[in-house]
């Protein structure tokens, strides 16, 4: 037990010292909304997103890290919540070194623990993220089944289905285990009938199915009880599963998932490297000869990894043939213990290698890395789901010339070699010590990529997101107790500008709505969808009409908002305003690189005296041919007509800014600009109709 204590404390400890190296949360949405719950749970005891309930029943994880809200600033907030993740996670040892102990000798239970802690999934220490707390429920769930099938007691069978309950409510992916359970029942019958010859197998069967009435019973209880429920709500039967119902929905294809499924065993092989599959299939396969297995213990463990390894890869595959088309990693990896489990008993139990069990268990995983297409799931969704190819793409990147190609014959040619090894290496070659050893070293080694990946990308996400410097701006300009709105779509870079919503909300705890002026946001949380009125540039619900208000409002720097610049972090602003939101100026009709087509038009909305507006027009960026253009430029008050006008021809490599007079109140500068060019009738790419470079200055009188 101390030397159990030392390693988990060393590993505790690495593990919070890797997860600082993680800059911001990056997997988006899911860990800004984890987020929000926490914070709001630790300050309301609700869990809600910007202020609204969240709709999302995994509440457990969120609770469990909303401790971290109580400090401050948000830098401690995020590492604290962090270093519980990592306790969390490591919590997984005590029921996983407590089973081993019942099937093993102390020193290859340790060997277990050892492998588990140092599987590349605990990178998701360093995310605000389910899988954290799902690792140690799912293991403990395993292991109070195998208790239950063990001697099926009244009081372990209620520990499995509290297991279950636990398991479902850090994550809906537990309620996978009610299929679990009574598969892995059937399976240890059988095995329990294949332990020793029985006379009357049939009798048998029954007297021990009989054993597991309270788990059958609760099983129907609990379908009865749902499905009664949901009916007497008028709702479908997929509606308890709240946002996840789409999946139960969803009309799968058999193919599809066929497919998906073959790729998800492939992978779960190779992110434990090989072995640990090979010594699962071999001791499943001597459980079902005479004499096959040491215990009753044995027979149910093995009956449980068997039922949670075939359902759960198989849901995890046919959910990705629907939806994610990438293999999802990260919603199978609870099961590598199981396999470690495995190969340490197997250490144990002196490596018996009966031929043709042995030639089928090492072909098996070995032969299921040829279907795995490289080319085309190495890519950057991986970084997320699939921590066990992520050491091949980098490998493919930096080190082989031949990229995935060659890549793929160093994968087939590790499988080999790990099944020759497990067919072949001689007892007398310590594989004792040389089994374990591998699967450590390539555990570490794939732990190291991984790393690197994750700690590279979470900090160039913080770099380009808006958040150099202090990241928690706006929390020190206004005091995390106040009140911040983020007024989204005031760029023309959607996607970017939503990323940088997500990570000024995270670290900033005075950010609590978001006023939309574009496409909603990707389950990003609720806000209010609003418009900019043309005719006096007010900021209005579009649902309502009624105008919005916001005394503290982020917006983009270039979008003119009307109010005082109390506080910058480009290329984002944080203004105070003193009445309902109001743009002080808008620009259309130009690109993001300044050009203009045929018509470009400046609104100024904030006017509170006269004052002058200065147009500058360029073809200086262009040297090709020269297309002359007439330009007109004309300024009026809105509503009104024209109070003057102004033309050019503009010519290849010219420039010239006009000073236009304004009035006192509202008004509008157009351009318009013919003829047009496109750079692509000169043999040049660009297919625009481009007229000038424009850029709009305005400036009151005295300024």
């Amino acid at each position: 037990m101390l030397t159990l204590a030392v390693v988990v404390a060393i590993s505790i400890g690495v593990r919070i010292w890797l997860t600082r190296k993680i800059a911001t949360p990056w997997i988006m949405t899911d860990e800004l909304l984890y987020s929000e719950m926490a914070k709001s749970f630790a300050s309301t005891g609700h869990f809600l997103i910007r202020g609204a309930p969240s709709g999302i029943g995994n509440v457990a994880y969120p609770a469990l890290i909303s401790p971290a809200w109580l400090f401050h600033p948000m830098a401690t907030t995020y590492g604290l919540a962090k270093a519980i993740n990592v306790i969390v996670m490591t919590a997984t040892v005590v029921p996983l070194y407590i089973w081993g102990r019942r099937l093993m000798s102390p020193l290859y239970a340790l060997v277990a623990v050892g492998l588990v802690l140092l599987m590349p999934s605990f990178m998701y220490s360093g995310m605000l993220m389910t899988e954290n707390a799902f690792l140690p429920a799912f293991v403990l769930a395993a292991f109070a089944f195998a208790l239950a099938l063990e001697r099926p007691t009244l009081l372990r069978q209620l520990f499995a289905f509290g297991a279950i309950l636990l398991a479902t409510v850090v994550r809906y992916q537990g309620l996978v285990l009610l299929l679990v359970l009574p598969t892995a029942i059937l399976l240890k019958v059988l095995l329990e009938l294949w332990a020793e010859p029985r006379p009357r197998s049939l009798r048998f069967l029954g007297a021990e199915l009989r054993r597991y009435w309270v788990s059958g019973a609760l099983l129907v209880a609990a379908a009865c009880s749902y499905v009664l429920l949901e009916l007497a709500r008028g709702r479908g039967l997929s509606s308890g599963l709240g946002t996840y119902q789409d999946v139960a929905r969803k009309n799968y294809s058999f193919d599809a998932a066929r497919h998906w499924i073959l790729l998800h065993f492939a992978e779960l092989g190779l992110s434990v490297a090989i072995l640990p599959a090979c010594a699962f299939l071999l001791l499943l396969g001597l459980a079902f000869t005479r004499g096959g297995t040491r215990s009753a213990a044995e027979r149910a463990f093995l009956a449980v990894a068997a039922a949670a390894i075939a359902w759960i890869v198989v849901e995890v595959a046919v959910f990705a043939s629907g939806f994610s088309l990438r293999i999802e990693e990260r919603y199978m990896f609870f099961l590598a213990p199981l396999l470690f489990l495995s190969l340490a008993l197997w250490l144990d139990r002196g490596l018996p290698r009966p031929p043709l069990l042995t030639l089928v268990a090492a072909a098996v995983p070995a032969a299921l890395l040829f279907a795995l297409p490289l080319g085309s799931l190495l890519n950057i969704s991986i970084f997320s789901d699939t921590f066990g190819l992520i050491p091949f793409l980098r490998l493919s990147q930096r080190f082989v010339p031949g990229g995935f190609g060659e890549t793929r014959h160093f994968l087939l040619a590790g499988g080999i070699a790990a099944a020759l090894a497990f067919i072949l290496w001689p007892r007398h070659g310590w594989p004792e010590l040389l089994f374990p050893a591998s699967v450590a070293a390539f555990l570490v080694l794939s732990s190291y990529s991984v790393e690197g990946t994750l700690r590279d990308y979470s900090g160039g996400l913080k770099d380009s997101a808006g958040t150099l410097g202090s990241p928690s701006w706006v929390d020190q300009r206004i005091g995390s107790g106040g009140n911040a709105t983020f007024l989204l779509g005031t760029t023309s870079e959607t996607w970017p500008e939503t990323l940088s919503l997500w990570q000024t909300q995270f670290w900033n705890r005075s950010l609590h709505s978001v006023y939309n002026l574009s496409t909603p946001e990707p389950a990003g949380g609720p806000e209010t969808a609003a418009r900019v009125d043309s005719a006096n540039g007010l900021i209005v619900s579009t649902t309502s009409g009624t105008r919005l208000r916001a005394q503290n409002i982020i917006s983009s720097l270039s979008f003119g908002l009307d109010g005082r610049l109390i506080a910058a972090r480009p290329p984002f602003a944080l203004y105070r305003t003193k009445g309902p939101l109001r743009v002080a100026q808008e620009t259309t009709g130009i690109y993001g690189d300044g050009w203009m087509s045929s018509d470009a038009a400046y609104t100024r909305f904030a006017v509170d005296a006269p004052g002058r507006v200065a147009v500058s027009l360029s073809r200086t960026a262009w040297t090709g041919q020269d297309v002359p253009g007439h330009v007109r430029i004309e300024l009026a008050p809105l509503g009104g007509k024209p109070l003057g006008m102004r033309t050019w021809v503009i010519h290849t490599g010219s420039v010239r800014v006009f000073t236009i007079p304004t009035p006192r109140r509202r008004f509008q500068v157009t351009i318009h600009i013919s003829p047009t060019f496109s750079p692509s009738q000169f043999g040049q790419p660009d297919t625009r109709q481009l007229g000038a470079q424009v850029a709009f200055r305005y400036r009151p009188a005295g300024a």
